[in-house]
């Protein structure tokens, strides 16, 4: 039996199947997850202080174009597991159980101060099965 109770939980498939009907609202619907996600600072959210990601904390820091440990960090080249890809991926892993296989890349042009997050996963649909998927996000920090 599907449906939903207060405080919101939902269960069953069928809820979930009857408003993805249309294949492209599904890569729509996580992808705009997946932005929400990465637009709230880790701890906006009092309902739940771990939703959101932690890189956009950093964004509002300070900012130093030579400090090398924050792009190793960033890049994933710091040689510890507590940097922001894996941070988001296991955000992704967690709340948006729907892209599985997830792949995170993140880059840092210090001249442009700009980070880029590239996505990588699949998704399944009703129609075709299986379908990769790819998103880019860019933003700036200061």
């Amino acid at each position: 039996m599907g449906g939903f109770k207060i405080p919101l939980s939902f269960s069953g498939k069928s809820f979930f199947e009857e408003n993805y009907i249309d294949d492209k609202k599904i890569e729509d619907a996580i992808t705009d997850f997946i932005f929400l996600l990465v637009e709230s600072p880790n701890g906006s959210f009092s309902p739940d202080f771990q939703f959101g990601f932690t890189l956009k904390n950093f964004r509002f820091e300070n900012y130093d174009s030579e400090n090398k440990i924050n792009q190793k960090k960033i890049e994933e080249k710091s040689g510890n597991p507590n940097n922001y890809a894996a941070d988001l991926r296991e955000i992704i892993k967690k709340y948006e159980p729907r892209l599985q296989n997830t792949e995170i890349i993140t880059e840092f042009d210090k001249n442009k101060a700009e980070i880029s997050v590239k996505i990588y996963g699949f998704y399944m649909t009703k129609s075709e099965g299986k379908k990769d998927y790819e998103q880019c996000i860019k933003f700036h920090v200061w």
